[in-house]
């Protein structure tokens, strides 16, 4: 089912940690033209700080980068790189920036079709203040020329209820019928349906779409999927509480009430097992930290099936794919793509098909090339056929 898989490098230095595409996007606009957002930071991988995340860790150091290739993701041109945001500009430059709408709702904003090919959308956050990781202010930005320029004036992105924050990873908001868009966000341990009817002017919460009932766990990298039929789709990982697990639900009515979500993916049935062998079993590197899913990223594909890419965590860690061919009422088993990571700080995969059945997907990976805590970060590339 999975065949000719190819692996690259799509951005790979010993001196800094690039990561985390899923909260970017990435983009095909056609002609063999690919764009990847990441994080990307020095890093000299000789203390925990080093490769921790959050403000504290390497993004409180990081330029948001657009990556891009020309040839359908072969090749990567570094002089093509945009910086689409910069969190090491000084706070008030960045308040300043963000503020913009808020403090004058009569400033001038660039009119960009968001159902255009050659339209793109980042939606980041940002931290004022270092020492508050769990504060952060969240925006989106417009680009209407393939990410090569992006618009001056941000979109604010408001919680639901007061909750705070809210966040937006990169899955690409839903382009509805009559040329509205929907996006699913993540506050408070829940997860929002958001709509845009100004071509992403404005975003604002319209709906719950899960929770979890225990109030122990959260669901969360949640994107959104139109059926032909109509019917929304929500992929998204729940974390504790219910269960550990890739789950989907729905809603038939345009996103105003949802099914209650069901895992997608049965234990039992994992490829990985099989690939454990004695000596990764123990020493220090096996220390029960790790999740068997993390960071999902669904894609419909021409021909009508769903796949949903994910990073394994635990050991064996690499990256994985389950397959629906009848619209997510039932899925495949468990396949590898690839299971050779050195530690668990890896994952969160983005994809596109580029022709029927040809995928490229990215992700942020880690192999043992003699660097500390476990090896370089770096953005990986692979082409598969499915």
């Amino acid at each position: 089912m999975i065949k000719d898989i190819q692996h690259i490098q799509v951005d790979y230095a010993r001196d800094r940690y690039a990561a985390h595409p899923r909260q970017g996007g990435i983009f095909h606009f056609g002609g063999g033209e690919v764009a990847i957002i990441y994080f990307r930071a020095p890093c000299r991988y000789a203390e925990q700080n080093d490769v921790s995340h959050g403000p504290q860790g390497y993004k409180g150091r990081a330029q948001t980068v657009l990556a891009r290739s020309l040839d359908g993701g072969a090749t990567w041109d570094r002089s093509r790189d945009v910086v689409v945001y910069d969190e090491t500009r000084p706070a008030e430059e960045r308040r300043e920036f963000l503020n913009q709408v808020k403090a004058n709702r009569d400033v001038p904003r660039a009119k960009i079709d968001l159902n255009s090919r050659d339209t793109a959308i980042f939606f980041g956050r940002t931290w004022m203040n270092k020492d508050e990781p769990l504060k952060y202010l969240c925006f989106a930005v417009r680009s209407a020329d393939r990410g090569r320029t992006w618009e001056g004036v941000p979109t604010p992105v408001d919680p639901p209820l007061g909750l705070d924050p809210v966040h937006k990873d990169g899955h690409p908001p839903v382009a509805m019928p009559d040329g509205t868009h929907l996006a699913a966000m993540t506050a408070g341990g829940r997860v929002w349906l958001y709509a845009s009817d100004d071509h992403g002017l404005g975003w604002e919460p319209v709906a719950k779409i899960c929770s979890d009932p225990t109030g122990l766990g959260n669901p969360t990298y949640a994107g959104l999927i139109l059926l032909p039929s109509g019917r929304l789709q929500c992929y998204s990982l729940h974390i504790g509480g219910w269960r550990d697990a890739i789950q989907m639900n729905y809603s038939d009515d345009g996103g105003y009430s949802w099914s209650e979500p069901q895992p997608i993916v049965r234990w039992g049935q994992s490829p990985w097992a099989a690939k454990r062998h004695p000596a990764a079993l123990a020493g220090p590197a096996i220390s029960g930290k790790g999740k068997h899913y993390r960071s999902p990223w669904a894609l419909r594909l021409r021909d009508g099936r769903i796949v949903v890419l994910f990073a394994r965590r635990r050991q064996p860690r690499g990256i994985g794919l389950i397959l629906s061919e009848d619209d997510g009422r039932s899925w495949s088993a468990q396949h590898v793509l690839r299971d050779d990571a050195s530690g668990e700080d890896i994952g969160y995969p983005v994809a596109v098909e580029l022709e029927p059945g040809l995928i490229f997907a990215a992700y942020y990976y880690m192999l043992d090339d003699g660097n500390g805590f476990g090896g370089t970060r770096f953005i990986a590339g692979m082409h598969f056929r499915i």
